[in-house]
């Protein structure tokens, strides 16, 4: 497998297929800012050098060792970063001796965006303990983090690190998350825009986490649109262990909070999903209802006859009443459909909405309440495809309640 860091020089040309991509020297500059002072700082991923320079620039005389398997890279660090020890090798298996660390250390990194890395030393199960399962085990850029709080561990320092918005907010992560939050002390997540690095639309955070002192208490989540010099807090506050990171969820959050009305959890909904992909349903000859389908309805209402006999019992059935909503898609319309009539199995592109029927005008005119598409931006995750969850779903707020 091949491993390098990102570029970090933005008139550079990437390497997709050893995940460079380009840092900004803003993004290397609150990297560097949010760091602090340390005597030793390694990067395990340099690149070009970027995070290393920002730093060189706050504080001359710290002492910079970066690593890199890409030789350019190698060759345009040590060129910029005179007088610091830059060397060839993939940061996850380079040998780093406990002589070269000194004083307070500190780890930075905008590590490679890729996958299926065997984790060859086990560095998550030794900076994780208890860390169980194989969920997100295979990303290269977690195991950096794993080797960077390590590193920092050993000198009671800090790690500042940029990571795929997956790691945030979603559910694969949740188990890393809560041994993060609960082993290290988590200061900052700080939400990226998705226009920061060049030729991707990969939203990205920067996570600011101390190895040493009290488990996470307060962490304060911030967000960094473009074109914005310091990041904006969101919120600070206790987080349960685990919980989502990202600034556009906790901004949803905020927006429930504020309407201070019900949810849907608080009423008699039950929410479920299809078992069968589309793909599935047409290779079993069942007329599942799919997304698409809930896009053709025009107003709102569908009349259906699809359940025949042959439908296996288990299938999760649309009936008279139920309201259906996407859960997943690129080019969804993310509007409620009402079952006026009739019965059909659904794929696990929908959800199927069961309310009382005291409050089901309520639902349905709250999803289509121009506050539903806000908070729908903020609670939803997804790069190529918006995900809903059903947990999130019960935590939305009933907008027309009020109306």
């Amino acid at each position: 497998m091949i491993l390098s860091s990102k570029s970090t020089n933005e008139s550079k040309s990437v390497n997709k297929n050893l995940g460079q991509y380009m840092t900004p020297l803003g993004v290397a500059g609150l990297v560097a800012r949010e760091l602090g002072d340390c005597e030793t700082v390694v990067d395990f991923a340099v690149g070009e050098g970027a995070l290393l320079r920002a730093v060189q620039e706050r504080r001359g005389s710290t002492k910079l060792i970066g690593f890199d398997i890409d030789q350019l890279m190698v060759k345009v660090a040590s060129n910029s970063l005179v007088g610091s020890d830059i060397r060839r090798g993939n940061g996850l298996l380079a040998r780093l001796s406990a002589s070269s660390l000194t004083g307070r250390i500190g780890v930075v990194g905008n590590p490679p965006f890729i996958g299926e890395s065997k984790d060859r030393h086990g560095w998550l199960k030794r900076a994780f303990k208890g860390l169980t399962g194989k969920l997100g085990q295979d990303r290269a850029e977690i195991q950096f983090l794993a080797r960077s709080l390590l590193t920092a561990r050993a000198g009671n320092g800090r790690v500042v690190i940029v990571l795929p918005i997956g790691f945030a907010d979603g559910d694969v992560y949740r188990r890393l998350r809560t041994l993060l939050m609960t082993q290290y002390r988590l200061l900052r997540c700080i939400e990226m825009g998705n226009d920061v690095f060049a030729n991707t639309e990969a939203r990205t955070v920067i996570l600011v986490i101390d190895t040493i002192g009290v488990p996470s208490d307060e962490v304060e989540i911030c967000e960094m649109p473009a074109g914005v010099q310091t990041p904006i807090c969101v919120c600070k506050k206790v987080l349960t262990p685990g919980a989502r990171l990202d600034a556009r969820y906790h901004k949803a959050m905020n927006l429930t909070a504020m309407s201070a009305g019900p949810q849907l959890k608080d009423f008699k909904v039950t929410i479920v999903r299809g078992i069968v992909s589309r793909k599935e349903a047409e290779t079993l000859n069942i007329a599942a209802l799919h997304t698409t389908d809930l896009g053709r309805v025009q107003d709102g209402r569908l009349v259906t006859s699809r359940l025949c006999a042959s439908t296996d019992e288990r299938h999760v059935v649309a009936r008279r009443g139920d309201i259906l909503l996407p859960r997943t898609g690129s080019r969804v319309r993310w509007m409620p459909v009402l079952v006026e009539s009739g019965a059909a199995p659904i794929t696990d592109h929908v959800f199927r909405i069961r309310a009382p029927r005291a409050i089901r005008k309520m639902v349905i005119d709250s999803f289509n309440h121009p506050a539903f598409s806000d908070w729908l931006h903020g609670v939803s995750k997804g790069v190529c495809a918006t995900v809903l969850t059903k947990s999130e779903l019960m935590q939305m707020p009933l907008f027309a309640s009020g109306s």
